[in-house]
């Protein structure tokens, strides 16, 4: 069976499933037929045999490919959305740096230290200055953000690379000829292909399949059985269940970002550092005929220094990595509670708004 159009997905259920030798070559010869265009998922009636989720979905169907990000669509949507972020920021920054420096002009025409022509000679050539220095920032800025989404996104395919394959030992393209694996009994398997699945959910998809799962489940308009048997509200359900799909989605993307950050970091420190050594040493070879007390002197400040420069390297990162557990938390507050007010687009702001907010109260 051949469902969608482009890609199309051969999907063997039952009888038809690969559970002995001969049928096994039977899939395999069909397979062929679709190779490149189609993702084949054997599902067969034995205990060993793969099941779908409750919303119809095949375990890890959410997964995207190693250099998915590279395909046209997807390389415009997010180039696209990586530019009107960073235009919307600069722009908001900008009205609210103007607004900020207006009130200071004002405050000073109060305290007459200056008059009000004053004011606003200095307020235009306040708007002239920043705006063209902004916009002038802003195409490395744009630059700067797209390399980091890039450098994200490929870290993300790295780590559910490493995790699928190292950790959990699942294949990378839910693809299963047995159905188990060698030395691990069925029960493990599923446990970590349910794992998998949930570090690499959409959630813009999750969210929209959960909320009709949920509306078919009302026994009554908006009331639903929680799993805990209870009734309760069908957009309070949904954001339980979104929460925790968020929480587990968001790890991976969350640890790639944390990586990068870090990298930066890090980068900074050490050309710092090296520039730093740079002088000193210009400064020892100008400086050959000083004495052995002031060569002593300077050896106990660069000790002090350096230790001091490694504290310094400490406190930013544990400041990073507190900072990015409270964005993975919002983010996941985020984009349950946007799940409830719009399923779907509603998960993708509520994530990004959720992330926005502790960023731009800690860093």
């Amino acid at each position: 069976m051949v469902v969608g159009s482009s890609p199309p997905l051969q999907v063997v259920i039952g009888s038809l499933a690969c559970s002995d030798a001969s049928s096994k070559q039977q899939c395999a010869a069909e397979s062929s037929a679709f190779h490149g265009k189609s993702t084949c998922y054997i599902l067969g009636t034995s205990a060993s045999a793969l099941k779908l989720k409750i919303d119809g979905r095949v375990p890890m169907e959410d997964r995207k490919a190693p250099l998915s990000q590279f395909r046209p669509k997807s390389l415009l949507l997010s180039t696209v959305r990586v530019v009107a972020i960073n235009i919307s920021s600069t722009l908001s920054t900008y009205f609210s740096d103007q607004l900020q420096s207006e009130q200071d002009n004002e405050k000073l025409v109060d305290d007459g230290e200056i008059t009000p022509y004053e004011a606003d000679e200095m307020n235009e050539e306040w708007e002239s200055r920043e705006w063209h220095k902004r916009m002038d920032a802003l195409p490395k800025k744009i630059g700067y953000a797209l390399w980091r989404f890039h450098t994200c996104t490929a870290l993300m395919r790295l780590y559910e690379f490493i995790i699928g394959r190292y950790i959990l030992s699942v294949d990378g393209n839910a693809r299963l000829e047995g159905g188990s694996v060698r030395g691990r009994d069925n029960s493990t398997y599923e446990h970590s292909v349910d794992i998998m699945d949930k570090l690499t959910r959409d959630p813009f998809q999750a969210s929209l399949r959960t909320s009709q799962i949920l509306h078919n489940q009302e026994h009554s308009p908006g009331k639903v059985l929680s799993s805990d048997g209870k009734e309760t509200s069908t957009s309070s359900e949904l954001y339980k269940q979104m929460y925790t799909t968020c929480l587990w989605a968001n790890i991976i993307p969350f640890l790639a970002e944390l990586t990068v950050q870090h990298g930066i970091l890090l980068y900074g420190y050490g050309v710092y550092y090296m520039e730093k050594k740079r002088r000193r040493q210009e400064k020892e070879n100008s400086d050959g005929n000083a004495d052995e007390q002031c060569n002593d002197e300077q050896d106990e400040a660069e000790t002090v220094d350096e230790t001091a420069y490694a504290l310094s390297i400490l406190f930013r990162s544990c400041h990073l990595t507190f900072s990015r557990g409270l964005s993975w938390i919002a983010a996941s507050v985020g984009g349950a509670a946007g799940s409830a007010i719009y399923p779907g687009w509603g998960a993708v702001f509520g994530i990004q708004i959720g992330d926005t907010s502790v960023g731009a109260l800690l860093d």
